[in-house]
């Protein structure tokens, strides 16, 4: 502290409208600051984040047993959870950290949710063609 009672580090002003660059603080003080690689990690971490909020959101536990019931609730909690992360990050208002996140989402969505790559049930509920999803 210096003599007024004030801490004498800089403070990095947070940004209220939305920027691109690398300088930048996300979810944790001082992290990615200012180095190109973390950012760049910062942004792969925001996608697989995003990935898995849509991984989770489309998983089926089934049964009506109370151990299943417990595997969804788990399940919702983590989902919830990732997604405020990914919200948190996006609030940094960086232009890279928002499309990272966008597109994480869409991947995820693409991968797990459309059946664009997975196929299709059919009026039984049973997979009409082999795939991911």
């Amino acid at each position: 502290m210096d003599m007024d009672g004030h801490d004498a580090k800089p403070k990095m002003m947070m940004h209220m409208t939305f920027f691109w660059g690398k300088d930048g603080y996300i979810l944790f003080d001082g992290w990615p600051g200012e180095r190109i690689g973390m950012y760049a990690l910062a942004l792969v971490a925001v996608f697989v984040a995003s990935v898995a909020v849509e991984w989770l959101g489309s998983a089926r536990i089934g049964s009506d047993r109370a151990g299943a019931r417990i595997a969804r609730t788990v399940v919702h909690a983590g989902r919830v959870g990732l997604a405020y992360l990914v919200m948190l990050a996006v609030m940094s208002f960086n232009v890279g950290v928002f499309v990272a996140a966008l597109a994480g989402h869409a991947f995820g969505f693409l991968v797990f949710s459309s059946r664009v790559i997975g196929g299709f049930e059919n009026e039984n509920g049973l997979k009409a063609n082999g795939g991911l999803g």
